[in-house]
């Protein structure tokens, strides 16, 4: 069962996106602590990253860049940033995929199957 980690600051929306996740058999797991989230990673080793682009402390920029060091790991972005610079430079930096918020759960759960297919 593929581990999906959730880097998203809106309680509600990580809670929605695990539950959502599980329906389908993934094991979730979603960040608590925005300024540890390097060390998290390395820990649960996720198959996948759920990845918000506005965070606390360090941006999700940031955060795909230190992940890229340590990990090819498909990096998902969700962001209800929408312009074409920040799609493009999370692209640049690493990062699988882009999605927008609002976005369907079923695009978005379309999306981790086609990376995991590519990526294992």
């Amino acid at each position: 069962m593929p581990k999906i980690m959730i880097v998203e600051d809106d309680p509600k929306l990580a809670g929605l996106l695990r539950s959502h996740l599980e329906k389908y058999g993934y094991d979730v797991v979603s960040v608590e602590k925005f300024d540890e989230i390097l060390q998290f990673f390395i820990e649960v080793h996720p198959d996948l990253v759920l990845l918000d682009v506005n965070l606390p402390s360090y941006d999700g920029f940031y955060w795909c860049r230190q992940i890229r060091r340590v990990s090819t790991c498909p990096i998902l972005f969700i962001s209800a940033r929408s312009g074409e610079m920040d799609q493009v430079m999370a692209l640049e930096i690493g990062a699988d995929d882009y999605i927008t918020k609002p976005f369907h759960y079923d695009v978005v759960t379309a999306k981790i199957r086609s990376q995991l297919r590519r990526a294992y």
